[in-house]
């Protein structure tokens, strides 16, 4: 999640793949589940408000997150606009806070039991990581600033990984005979790979290079 650069201070070409990719998927899933919702079938128990307006609710505070993503985590806006840098950033991380808390009712509602917990720590997680990056702001810490930033952006596309691992959930998930298993693993998943992917990159892939370093 954070963009490279090479010695000459460019950003390295795989970020462009990256972010290219990452925009493109997260419009494609976004206009994917919205239409999804809005479909005639809701889930059982379900009503107009307390589903369908919840879920487009958090769809819409949540979509400036992807546009703003790209711009936030490359070093030239930082350094050349930094006014605009700090708005941005103020728009992506009030994003991320009420997502995450509408996130928190529509995962402690869903209609699969089995789904509820990770989906509720997840917008949770995501509430707090993104409460903490505002915090380190303020207190212009902008080391942990960035690191929590980052971390908001990981659970932040979690709706991304989710549908990508659900393109493949019955060959991943092969060897589990039952689909309410299959629904809870994969919510699980959603919810911990991003949080390990990140914290590799950020702590422990550093601290493992630094210890085995000839």
């Amino acid at each position: 999640m954070v963009t490279v650069t090479n010695r000459a201070g460019a950003i390295h070409p795989v970020w462009f793949v990256f972010w290219a990719f990452f925009l493109c998927a997260s419009i494609y899933f976004l206009f994917d589940s919205v239409g999804d919702v809005l479909s005639p079938e809701l889930q059982d128990g379900s009503t107009t408000w307390n589903r369908v307006v919840w879920y487009v609710g958090h769809a819409v505070v949540a979509s400036p997150i992807l546009l703003i993503a790209p711009f936030q985590f490359m070093p030239g806006l930082r350094q050349s606009r930094p006014a605009l840098h700090r708005w941005l950033g103020r728009v992506f991380l009030a994003s991320c806070m009420i997502a995450g808390l509408l996130g928190v009712y529509l995962g402690a509602t869903i209609s699969l039991p089995g789904s509820r917990i990770p989906l509720t720590l997840l917008g949770s997680i995501w509430f707090c990581f993104a409460a903490i990056a505002w915090q380190a702001a303020r207190r212009r810490d902008f080391v942990n600033h960035r690191r929590f930033a980052i971390r908001a952006l990981a659970l932040g596309g979690a709706f991304v990984w989710v549908r990508i691992i659900n393109r493949m959930q019955g060959e991943i998930f092969a060897f589990m005979p039952i689909e309410d298993l299959q629904e809870t693993t994969k919510e699980w998943l959603t919810l911990f790979l991003p949080i390990l992917i990140t914290e590799v990159w950020l702590n422990w892939g550093p601290t493992v290079r630094k210890l085995f370093a000839r």
